[in-house]
């Protein structure tokens, strides 16, 4: 009957050349190789994805799967690669011209390649001409960006792939949604929407922005009108918070607001039962030090500005108190920046191991759509929502809108934008998750 369950929307013929999911599969690596552990690892993340099980045996004749350079049916091992790894020295050339890892004689290697794609590796020791003035990361500098597959889920095609050799049945999860707000401002109203107001001859929304700065009923300092307009379409979401004030690293601005002044916002947020996190500021303060200073309760984190370099940031999230990242993003463009759309374990290069942390990837960005591509407003929810719809399953989806987007003044078309989202999510009965849900998810016993 577990079978029969399993297989119910399958064809008869082609459901009994599949395992069910829960059948658990012997693989051999050969011990002490350069490949065992990212091997063992991308197996990990694969039984994450497809909810297989993997059972690891200590002699290639007991395996299903052999990964074994002398064994005549191993999968195929770039050696090259895993050598590279262990040196840590990655030849750049890797994706140059198409995203295939290979042995020496043309096979495709598919451990390898997903775990360049998933784990950045194209970002792993970069040049100066590959980061921007701010040292992040350049969407230009990507294979994504060369080979134009910035939209494409290529992590998940190779699973697929992966599975249908090894006569497993791949995954056909609902995708979901994380939805999350960074609050880097809360009084820049007065100015910003003013000047908008003058431009645009709105005197009313002048007079309007007057009486609330006066009554200390600030534009932006709308965290309960969020609240609101998520809990009517069932959606929960987290909020992201800055603990340093004024500006910091390379005169990038941190919050304008004090936040132990502001306890009451992020006490507003806990008793709706949404979720605080901290908004990694750009300063010289470690992130434990921040997470005390502004006594964020939870382990959860952002990097303002998406001012963030994977492996170096990285190390840095796993060696302090966070359980959490969402930070992986690029600015400049929406879509997959490690090609996978789920949230996942990162690799500990230098260490030979997962750090201890999930890694949520950022997909969507209000201001990607607003600053950066500059597409028009109204078309901005018609390319999530069709995004959303090209990658229906096996994708966790990371919205970020920020506070000051939810307005009816200078950015006031993009509240509608965003209620098209919701509205989207709501009638199709999409799951939004949290923090903890993704954790709990994609967190490999290693």
């Amino acid at each position: 009957m577990a079978l029969k369950s399993a297989w119910l929307n399958l064809n008869l013929d082609c459901a009994l050349n599949f395992r069910s999911a829960s059948a658990t599969m012997k693989v051999f690596i050969q011990p002490n190789s350069n490949y065992y552990s990212i091997t063992r690892y991308v197996l990990k993340l694969i039984e994450k994805n497809v909810n297989q099980q993997f059972q690891f045996v200590d002699a290639a004749e007991h395996g299903d799967i052999i990964w074994d350079t002398e064994h005549p049916k191993s999968e195929p091992i770039a050696i090259k690669f895993y050598d590279e790894i262990k040196e840590k020295s990655l030849d750049k050339n890797h994706f140059a011209s198409n995203t295939t890892i290979t042995t020496n004689d043309l096979k495709k290697d598919s451990i390898a390649t997903i775990f360049f794609m998933v784990n950045c590796m194209q970002e792993f020791n970069p040049s100066a001409q590959q980061l921007d003035s701010f040292g992040r990361f350049k969407f230009e500098a990507s294979y994504q960006s060369r080979l134009k597959n910035i939209e494409q889920n290529l992590v998940q095609k190779e699973i697929d792939t992966l599975c249908l050799k090894w006569n497993i049945t791949p995954s056909k999860k609902k995708s979901t949604f994380f939805i999350s707000h960074d609050i880097d401002t809360i009084y820049g109203s007065f100015l910003q929407d003013g000047f908008w107001a003058l431009k645009n001859m709105k005197i009313g929304v002048v007079l309007s922005l007057i009486l609330w700065e006066f009554t200390n009923k600030q534009h932006w300092k709308n965290i309960d009108q969020i609240i609101k307009l998520n809990s009517e379409k069932d959606i929960l979401s987290t909020f992201f918070w800055i603990v340093n004030k004024g500006k910091g690293l390379q005169e990038i601005k941190n919050a304008d607001y004090d936040i132990n002044q502001e306890r009451h916002l992020l006490k507003m947020v806990d008793d709706s039962k949404f979720v605080n996190g901290l908004h990694k500021s750009c300063s010289t303060m470690s992130i434990d030090e921040e997470l005390k200073k502004g006594n964020i309760n939870s382990t959860f984190n952002r990097y303002h500005f998406l001012k963030f370099l994977s492996h170096s940031d990285w190390k840095k999230v796993s060696d302090s108190a966070l359980t959490f990242d969402c930070s992986l993003g690029f600015a400049e463009h929406y879509g997959f920046r490690n090609s996978y759309g789920k949230a996942f374990q990162p690799f500990d290069v230098l260490n030979n191991k997962p750090f201890d942390f999930v890694e949520a990837p950022l997909h969507f960005m209000d201001g990607t759509f607003h600053k950066y591509m500059k597409i028009a407003r109204n078309e901005t929810a018609k390319n999530i929502i069709n995004f959303y719809e090209n990658n229906s399953v096996n994708c966790d989806f990371s919205l970020l809108w920020h506070n000051t987007y939810f307005t009816n003044y200078k950015y006031h078309s993009f509240l509608d934008e965003y209620k098209k989202i919701l509205a989207f999510i709501y009638e199709n009965k999409i799951e939004c998750v949290m923090p903890n849900q993704l954790i709990n998810e994609n967190k490999i016993a290693w």
